[in-house]
């Protein structure tokens, strides 16, 4: 004798999927905050090695030339060159240090614009006691990579012989640099 079983549905409950789901969406949001903070490593590094980079064809050049590059505050915050106009010309004026460097290495004066590879700031200031020989080179980076660089802006990598000189020399915003309300701003 045949006796039929009542067909018991199988399936998940309504309570069963949301908690599936909402285990998914606290992996995903793991996941995604992981890969913005590699990405912003990533960055970082990049901008650090560029910047390493061109502070050695400097140093390149002061060997061939007993000076550094004769260019002064080259903030390069803009995203045109060639106009001379907009934020005072500091892309021509990467132009000109990418013109300098270019037997030691070949820089595109526009990746040096914060509008692709963060903000680079090249200052170079002679004063009679200096005679060109010292500089700075920072790039701004998104992570902490700059607090013990030696230099004064934690939020940037300094590289050069001016931001040691002006740390140990100067305390507080007097050791910044890079900025023209600064002692250290003029040179040494």
């Amino acid at each position: 004798m045949w006796m039929w079983a009542k067909n018991k549905q199988t399936g998940f409950t309504i309570v069963e999927l949301l908690i599936v789901v909402v285990v998914i969406s606290i992996l995903a949001s793991i996941t995604i905050v992981s890969f913005n903070g590699i990405q912003t490593k990533a960055n970082d590094a990049s901008r650090i090695v560029k910047v390493t980079s061109i502070a050695k064809a400097i140093e390149r050049y002061h060997i061939d030339n007993g000076y550094y590059p004769q260019i002064k505050d080259g903030n390069m915050s803009e995203t045109t060159c060639g106009s001379q106009t907009e934020n005072w010309g500091h892309c021509d004026r990467a132009k000109i240090l990418s013109d300098a460097l270019e037997p030691y290495m070949k820089i595109d004066p526009t990746s040096l614009s914060n509008a692709t590879q963060g903000n680079y700031y090249y200052h170079y200031t002679s004063q009679s006691s200096d005679n060109w020989q010292s500089y700075g080179l920072m790039v701004h980076i998104q992570g902490d990579g700059g607090a013990n660089d030696g230099g004064y802006d934690a939020g940037a990598y300094e590289v050069g012989s001016k931001p040691g000189y002006c740390m140990s020399k100067y305390t507080g915003t007097d050791a910044n640099w890079a900025s023209y309300n600064s002692i250290c701003v003029g040179g040494n």
